[in-house]
Protein backbone atom coordinates (compact mmCIF):
# COMPACT_ATOMS: atom_id res chain seq x y z
CA UNK A 1 0.00 0.00 0.00
CA UNK A 2 2.53 2.49 1.17
CA UNK A 3 4.83 2.07 -1.90
CA UNK A 4 2.15 2.52 -4.73
CA UNK A 5 1.84 6.06 -3.56
CA UNK A 6 5.43 7.05 -3.38
CA UNK A 7 6.60 7.09 -7.05
CA UNK A 8 8.12 10.25 -8.11
CA UNK A 9 9.14 11.66 -4.87
CA UNK A 10 13.36 10.08 -5.28
CA UNK A 11 14.55 13.20 -4.92
CA UNK A 12 12.45 14.55 -1.73
CA UNK A 13 13.23 15.04 1.10
CA UNK A 14 11.45 15.08 4.07
CA UNK A 15 12.37 17.55 7.25
CA UNK A 16 9.48 17.84 9.39
CA UNK A 17 6.97 15.22 10.23
CA UNK A 18 3.95 16.27 11.96
CA UNK A 19 1.46 13.69 13.41
CA UNK A 20 -2.01 14.05 14.85
CA UNK A 21 -2.72 12.04 18.11
CA UNK A 22 -5.59 10.16 18.38
CA UNK A 23 -6.73 7.84 16.18
CA UNK A 24 -3.66 8.33 14.14
CA UNK A 25 -0.40 7.99 16.13
CA UNK A 26 -1.90 6.43 19.51
CA UNK A 27 -3.56 3.00 19.44
CA UNK A 28 -6.68 1.95 20.07
CA UNK A 29 -5.48 1.76 24.17
CA UNK A 30 -4.69 5.77 23.32
CA UNK A 31 -1.15 5.06 23.59
CA UNK A 32 2.24 4.48 21.55
CA UNK A 33 3.52 1.27 20.97
CA UNK A 34 7.30 0.33 21.06
CA UNK A 35 7.21 0.34 17.15
CA UNK A 36 5.95 3.67 16.55
CA UNK A 37 8.48 5.41 19.46
CA UNK A 38 11.12 3.46 17.64
CA UNK A 39 10.37 4.72 13.90
CA UNK A 40 9.74 8.59 15.31
CA UNK A 41 13.44 8.52 16.92
CA UNK A 42 15.17 7.06 14.13
CA UNK A 43 13.70 9.53 11.86
CA UNK A 44 14.85 12.20 14.88
CA UNK A 45 18.24 10.47 14.48
CA UNK A 46 18.88 11.87 11.14
CA UNK A 47 18.23 15.49 12.62
CA UNK A 48 14.49 15.59 11.31
CA UNK A 49 11.69 17.73 13.38
CA UNK A 50 8.97 15.91 14.34
CA UNK A 51 5.90 18.00 15.76
CA UNK A 52 2.78 16.53 17.79
CA UNK A 53 -0.84 18.46 16.16
CA UNK A 54 -3.74 17.84 18.00
CA UNK A 55 -6.77 19.07 18.97
CA UNK A 56 -5.63 18.08 22.88
CA UNK A 57 -4.60 20.47 25.19
CA UNK A 58 -1.10 21.17 26.46
CA UNK A 59 -1.34 18.93 29.88
CA UNK A 60 -2.68 16.24 27.26
CA UNK A 61 0.06 16.57 25.50
CA UNK A 62 3.05 17.08 27.55
CA UNK A 63 3.21 13.21 28.44
CA UNK A 64 3.51 11.92 25.41
CA UNK A 65 5.86 14.42 23.90
CA UNK A 66 8.02 13.80 26.72
CA UNK A 67 8.00 10.27 25.98
CA UNK A 68 9.05 10.86 22.69
CA UNK A 69 11.68 13.38 23.32
CA UNK A 70 10.24 15.55 20.06
CA UNK A 71 12.66 18.00 19.00
CA UNK A 72 10.21 20.75 17.01
CA UNK A 73 7.65 22.77 18.96
CA UNK A 74 3.94 21.35 19.03
CA UNK A 75 0.55 22.11 17.48
CA UNK A 76 -2.00 22.34 20.11
CA UNK A 77 -5.84 23.22 20.40
CA UNK A 78 -6.49 22.13 16.74
CA UNK A 79 -3.81 24.90 15.57
CA UNK A 80 -5.08 27.25 17.99
CA UNK A 81 -1.34 27.80 19.66
CA UNK A 82 2.11 26.67 18.64
CA UNK A 83 4.27 25.76 22.12
CA UNK A 84 7.80 24.99 22.38
CA UNK A 85 7.52 22.45 25.32
CA UNK A 86 11.82 22.09 25.37
CA UNK A 87 11.67 25.97 25.85
CA UNK A 88 8.48 25.93 27.89
CA UNK A 89 6.91 28.83 26.09
CA UNK A 90 4.33 30.03 23.54
CA UNK A 91 5.37 30.59 20.26
CA UNK A 92 2.20 31.76 19.16
CA UNK A 93 -1.46 31.70 19.77
CA UNK A 94 -4.75 32.62 18.87
CA UNK A 95 -8.39 32.78 20.92
CA UNK A 96 -12.09 33.07 20.41
CA UNK A 97 -13.25 36.07 22.01
CA UNK A 98 -15.44 35.46 24.99
CA UNK A 99 -18.23 37.34 23.07
CA UNK A 100 -18.21 34.80 20.13
CA UNK A 101 -17.84 31.97 23.30
CA UNK A 102 -20.56 33.03 24.92
CA UNK A 103 -23.09 33.08 22.00
CA UNK A 104 -21.65 29.50 21.07
CA UNK A 105 -22.18 28.08 24.90
CA UNK A 106 -26.05 29.50 24.86
CA UNK A 107 -26.73 27.96 21.47
CA UNK A 108 -25.60 24.84 22.45
CA UNK A 109 -27.65 24.93 25.90
CA UNK A 110 -30.75 25.63 23.94
CA UNK A 111 -30.39 22.72 21.40
CA UNK A 112 -29.40 20.74 24.62
CA UNK A 113 -25.73 19.51 23.77
CA UNK A 114 -23.10 19.02 26.09
CA UNK A 115 -19.89 21.51 25.97
CA UNK A 116 -16.27 21.57 27.29
CA UNK A 117 -13.96 24.87 27.40
CA UNK A 118 -10.88 25.47 27.14
CA UNK A 119 -9.37 28.69 28.65
CA UNK A 120 -5.46 27.70 28.14
CA UNK A 121 -5.04 26.10 31.14
CA UNK A 122 -7.21 22.53 32.07
CA UNK A 123 -10.54 22.47 30.86
CA UNK A 124 -14.75 22.78 32.19
CA UNK A 125 -17.30 21.73 32.05
CA UNK A 126 -21.26 22.46 34.14
CA UNK A 127 -21.19 18.91 35.30
CA UNK A 128 -19.39 15.82 35.59
CA UNK A 129 -21.39 13.33 32.66
CA UNK A 130 -20.67 9.95 30.28
CA UNK A 131 -19.20 12.24 28.32
CA UNK A 132 -16.50 13.82 30.89
CA UNK A 133 -15.62 10.88 31.96
CA UNK A 134 -14.82 9.04 28.70
CA UNK A 135 -13.04 11.98 27.80
CA UNK A 136 -11.20 12.26 30.99
CA UNK A 137 -10.30 8.35 30.29
CA UNK A 138 -9.03 9.08 26.69
CA UNK A 139 -6.65 11.82 27.74
CA UNK A 140 -5.60 11.26 31.50
CA UNK A 141 -6.60 14.80 32.74
CA UNK A 142 -9.98 15.33 34.54
CA UNK A 143 -12.23 18.16 33.85
CA UNK A 144 -13.28 20.75 36.11
CA UNK A 145 -17.03 20.85 37.08
CA UNK A 146 -18.14 24.79 37.59
CA UNK A 147 -21.96 23.57 38.46
CA UNK A 148 -23.33 26.02 36.48
CA UNK A 149 -24.24 26.82 32.69
CA UNK A 150 -21.07 27.55 30.98
CA UNK A 151 -22.53 30.41 29.40
CA UNK A 152 -23.34 31.60 32.92
CA UNK A 153 -19.80 30.87 33.75
CA UNK A 154 -18.67 32.90 30.91
CA UNK A 155 -20.81 35.63 31.91
CA UNK A 156 -19.10 35.70 35.11
CA UNK A 157 -15.42 35.25 33.88
CA UNK A 158 -15.55 36.62 30.44
CA UNK A 159 -12.38 34.83 29.73
CA UNK A 160 -11.22 34.22 25.81
CA UNK A 161 -11.21 30.51 24.69
CA UNK A 162 -8.31 28.10 23.38
CA UNK A 163 -10.71 26.19 21.89
CA UNK A 164 -14.42 25.35 22.95
CA UNK A 165 -15.75 21.20 22.44
CA UNK A 166 -19.01 19.57 21.87
CA UNK A 167 -19.40 15.87 22.37
CA UNK A 168 -22.28 13.90 21.18
CA UNK A 169 -23.76 11.38 18.62
CA UNK A 170 -22.57 11.41 15.64
CA UNK A 171 -26.14 12.40 14.09
CA UNK A 172 -25.71 15.19 16.95
CA UNK A 173 -22.35 16.33 16.25
CA UNK A 174 -23.84 16.83 12.65
CA UNK A 175 -26.56 19.00 13.42
CA UNK A 176 -24.45 21.12 15.77
CA UNK A 177 -21.88 21.41 13.85
CA UNK A 178 -24.26 22.63 10.60
CA UNK A 179 -26.46 24.65 13.41
CA UNK A 180 -23.10 26.69 14.75
CA UNK A 181 -21.77 27.28 10.99
CA UNK A 182 -24.93 29.21 10.11
CA UNK A 183 -25.03 30.92 13.23
CA UNK A 184 -21.25 31.57 14.03
CA UNK A 185 -19.53 31.29 10.66
CA UNK A 186 -17.87 34.66 10.22
CA UNK A 187 -16.92 34.18 14.50
CA UNK A 188 -15.19 30.77 14.51
CA UNK A 189 -13.96 27.58 13.09
CA UNK A 190 -16.20 24.02 13.05
CA UNK A 191 -14.39 20.66 12.56
CA UNK A 192 -15.09 17.38 13.56
CA UNK A 193 -11.85 15.26 15.25
CA UNK A 194 -14.30 12.22 15.60
CA UNK A 195 -17.45 11.60 14.66
CA UNK A 196 -19.05 12.55 17.94
CA UNK A 197 -16.60 15.25 18.14
CA UNK A 198 -17.26 19.17 16.52
CA UNK A 199 -14.22 20.92 17.85
CA UNK A 200 -14.65 24.59 17.90
CA UNK A 201 -11.13 27.15 17.28
CA UNK A 202 -10.75 30.58 16.64
CA UNK A 203 -11.67 31.90 13.09
CA UNK A 204 -9.24 31.32 10.18
CA UNK A 205 -7.15 28.68 12.59
CA UNK A 206 -6.50 25.18 11.75
CA UNK A 207 -3.70 22.74 11.44
CA UNK A 208 -2.87 23.59 7.83
CA UNK A 209 -2.33 27.00 8.56
CA UNK A 210 0.05 26.40 11.92
CA UNK A 211 1.70 24.03 10.57
CA UNK A 212 2.70 26.36 7.34
CA UNK A 213 3.49 29.27 10.19
CA UNK A 214 5.89 26.60 12.44
CA UNK A 215 7.89 25.40 8.64
CA UNK A 216 8.12 29.12 8.14
CA UNK A 217 9.59 29.28 11.36
CA UNK A 218 11.95 26.48 11.08
CA UNK A 219 12.66 27.89 7.86
CA UNK A 220 11.00 24.78 5.56
CA UNK A 221 8.58 24.70 2.70
CA UNK A 222 5.66 22.51 2.00
CA UNK A 223 7.72 19.79 -0.26
CA UNK A 224 9.63 19.01 3.00
CA UNK A 225 6.94 18.21 5.46
CA UNK A 226 5.37 14.94 6.14
CA UNK A 227 1.78 14.85 7.57
CA UNK A 228 -0.31 12.04 9.49
CA UNK A 229 -3.93 12.31 10.49
CA UNK A 230 -7.13 10.96 10.54
CA UNK A 231 -9.70 13.63 11.02
CA UNK A 232 -11.66 16.24 9.79
CA UNK A 233 -10.04 18.96 11.33
CA UNK A 234 -6.78 17.43 10.04
CA UNK A 235 -7.57 17.71 6.43
CA UNK A 236 -5.80 21.43 6.16
CA UNK A 237 -2.68 19.57 7.12
CA UNK A 238 -2.86 16.71 5.09
CA UNK A 239 -3.15 19.51 1.69
CA UNK A 240 -0.59 21.45 3.16
CA UNK A 241 2.08 19.21 3.18
CA UNK A 242 3.47 17.44 0.20
CA UNK A 243 3.65 14.46 2.10
CA UNK A 244 -0.19 14.38 3.60
CA UNK A 245 -1.49 10.73 4.20
CA UNK A 246 -4.34 10.14 5.50
CA UNK A 247 -4.57 6.68 7.97
CA UNK A 248 -6.33 3.77 6.80
CA UNK A 249 -9.27 4.21 9.24
CA UNK A 250 -9.52 8.47 8.81
CA UNK A 251 -12.76 10.00 8.17
CA UNK A 252 -14.35 9.99 4.88
CA UNK A 253 -13.24 13.64 4.10
CA UNK A 254 -9.59 12.74 5.09
CA UNK A 255 -9.30 10.06 2.58
CA UNK A 256 -10.51 11.89 -0.05
CA UNK A 257 -8.38 14.97 1.03
CA UNK A 258 -5.22 13.06 -0.65
CA UNK A 259 -3.72 10.08 -2.69
CA UNK A 260 -1.72 9.41 0.25
CA UNK A 261 -2.52 6.74 2.72
CA UNK A 262 -1.39 4.90 5.45
CA UNK A 263 -2.12 1.73 7.06
CA UNK A 264 -4.33 1.95 9.91
CA UNK A 265 -3.19 3.62 13.49
CA UNK A 266 -4.03 -0.17 15.16
CA UNK A 267 -1.25 -1.16 12.53
CA UNK A 268 1.44 1.25 13.26
CA UNK A 269 1.12 2.98 10.39
CA UNK A 270 2.61 6.26 11.00
CA UNK A 271 5.82 3.49 11.55
CA UNK A 272 5.45 1.77 8.79
CA UNK A 273 5.40 4.58 6.53
CA UNK A 274 8.39 6.61 8.38
CA UNK A 275 10.23 3.50 7.77
CA UNK A 276 9.69 3.73 4.68
CA UNK A 277 10.79 6.42 3.83
CA UNK A 278 14.07 6.13 5.97
CA UNK A 279 14.57 3.50 4.19
CA UNK A 280 14.80 5.62 0.80
CA UNK A 281 16.94 8.04 2.62
CA UNK A 282 14.40 10.50 2.01
CA UNK A 283 14.46 11.77 6.13
CA UNK A 284 17.00 14.14 6.78
CA UNK A 285 17.90 16.84 9.40
CA UNK A 286 16.14 20.96 9.22
CA UNK A 287 17.80 23.51 8.05
CA UNK A 288 18.83 26.67 10.61
CA UNK A 289 15.61 28.43 10.49
CA UNK A 290 14.05 31.79 12.71
CA UNK A 291 13.52 29.07 15.53
CA UNK A 292 16.84 27.61 15.85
Amino acid sequence: MIKEYMMGWDNAMIRLIAADLDDTLLDADSDLTPHTLTALRAAMATGCGVALSSGRMLEAMLPFARRIGVNAPMLLYNGAMLYDHNAESTLWAARIPWKTALGIARLTERMGLYIQLYPGKGYYCSEVTAHTAAYARQIHVEATPVHMPMSAWLERNRADMQKMLIIDTPEGADVAQAALREAFGTGASFLKSKAHYVEIAPLGVDKGRSLARLAELLGLSADEVMAFGDGQNDVPMLQYARFGYAMANACPQALACTAHVAPPNTDDGVARVIEEHLARGQIGPMRAGKHQ
